[in-house]
């Protein structure tokens, strides 16, 4: 992708397999013993594999158990939590159940509860360094009959050297009486004569071997199948980046917005050119500080609103089509006052079901969250990176890094004239507002409380934020 600025392209690739739909080898019950050492009930069975598949017929969209296996520091838990948040925000149901070496019968009995109440993915974060460990956990899903995924982490020496340097100092910052780096090291030495590599015969598999040089990441699946699995595997197919910082922020203030209309192709007003400026003073450009924050590249959409925003911001930049607002198809161009007096019913419609609603020769918000899938991977092989785009286009993209469920999406604030900042931090992102004092008006708008189809125009209009009615010429002069 022409937007993807400073990732090098990692290798994935997928080998065939012969083996059953949903991976599981058979075998015997799991029994449960009682570990010396934690005195957890683990579950355990044989170290030899089964002889040949004896599965039960797994449904296609059975549920799936994800069995995290390596060392430690291999980058199982990084990746772990990033699988599961991306497949949250594609609509999927995960959620990751760390232990700390291998699932117990107890997790496995939450994984259950987990499936019952109409969740989909379950991630076992937990080294399972050995064959029997891991078969435990394929038996339990056959017997279950749920679909079963390995993912084994492997890395060279120089990137485990940098994974223990950094998450030495993560935890030094919540413990600094612990030695961490000596813990660190005495637990690869304890665990790496037990490590016993997954095997095809295993059920499906992606090995990914982290390096820390982009190029040289690379990530192999076999016996891979189903939309789930493979999304999976292209998740693990870029590089999980440690330390990254994001900067998002709307337009400035456009002519449609001061008039309340939706979509269009309008310029900035007086007041998103003050925004423009002051933006750029906050990011590097004519006035800034020098200790001030720099981005390495600038992604807008495609729209004049967006591009000049940051025409005052030095770097690289990319105008990008993904990038652009959602298409409000018959109602691009109206205002909320005109979409009720023309099309009374798709406005009843959208307020119903904000998510899934796509304008007649338009876009839903579902639509742009696919939109925007690929936007979301570039970034997060990336960091210092300013995306200036549209409410509703941050909306799906803030979406991800907040974890917000599906429906809330459309109704994620992203007020204008503020900066974003998003940084990692551990497995998750922490997400600081900057309002840059620019007066502008208010876009948002909450769902009324009747949503009925037989509603009175007052009701439909409840919510529907202020905006000039004047003609443009005069309001153009009223706020410069």
């Amino acid at each position: 992708m022409n937007y993807v600025a400073a990732a090098a392209a990692p290798v994935a690739s997928a080998a065939s397999d012969d083996g059953d739909e949903d991976g599981d080898n058979g075998g015997d019950k799991c029994s449960a013993t009682t570990s010396a050492r934690d005195g957890a009930t683990m579950a355990t069975v044989p170290g030899t594999l089964a002889a040949g598949p004896t599965v039960k017929p797994c449904p296609l969209r059975a549920p799936l158990v994800v069995t995290v296996v390596g060392l430690p520091c291999r980058g199982k838990s990084l990746a772990a939590h990033k699988v599961a948040r991306h497949l949250s925000w594609r609509g999927e149901s995960a959620k990751v159940f760390t232990v700390e070496e291998n699932a117990t019968t107890e997790t496995l009995s939450e994984i259950s509860l987990f499936f019952k109440e109409g969740n989909n993915v379950a991630i076992i974060d937990g080294m399972h360094l050995t064959r029997a460990s891991r078969q435990a956990v394929a038996n339990f899903c056959s017997e279950a009959v749920f679909h079963h995924l390995l993912i084994e982490f492997t890395c060279n020496e120089k990137c485990l050297q940098e994974n223990v340097a950094d998450t030495v100092r993560f935890y030094r910052k919540l413990d600094q009486s612990t030695d961490w780096e000596r813990r660190f090291r005495e637990c690869n030495e304890h665990h790496t004569p037990h490590f016993e590599p997954c095997s095809p015969l295993e059920g499906p598999l992606i090995t990914v071997n982290n390096s820390e040089d982009a190029m040289f990441h690379s990530v192999t699946g076999r016996g891979v199948r189903g939309a789930i699995q493979t999304d999976i595997l292209g998740v693990l197919a870029s590089p999980v980046i440690r330390q990254q910082t994001f900067y998002f922020s709307r337009h400035g203030e456009s002519e449609y917005n001061v008039l309340g209309r939706i979509g269009g192709d309008a310029d900035l007003s007086p007041r998103g050119m003050k925004y423009a400026e002051r933006l750029a003073r906050q990011l590097g450009g004519p006035g800034s500080a020098p200790d001030c924050p720099r981005p390495k590249v600038i992604w807008t959409s495609e729209l004049r609103r967006t591009i000049h925003t940051v025409q005052n911001i030095p770097g690289p930049r990319a105008a990008i089509k993904d990038l652009n607002e959602i298409n409000a198809g018959i109602c691009e161009g109206l205002t909320y006052e005109e979409i009720q007096e023309r099309f009374p019913q798709e406005f009843a419609w959208r307020d119903q079901d904000k998510f899934k609603y796509r304008y007649p020769h338009g876009e839903s918000y579902l639509d742009l969250l696919q939109r925007v899938d690929s936007v979301v991977q570039a970034l997060l092989t990336n960091t210092d990176v300013l995306v200036v785009s549209h409410q509703a286009v941050l909306r799906c993209i803030m979406a991800y890094f907040k974890g917000v469920k599906l429906d809330d999406v459309p109704y994620i604030n992203v007020p204008l004239h503020t900066l974003l900042i998003v940084r990692s931090y551990g497995y998750d992102f922490v997400v600081e507002t900057v309002p840059l004092k620019v007066e502008c008006v208010d876009t948002y708008r909450i769902q009324p409380k009747n949503c009925s189809t037989s509603r009175t125009t007052a009701d439909a209009l409840t919510t529907v934020p202020a905006h000039f009615d004047a003609p443009l010429t005069q309001q153009m002069s009223t706020i410069s």
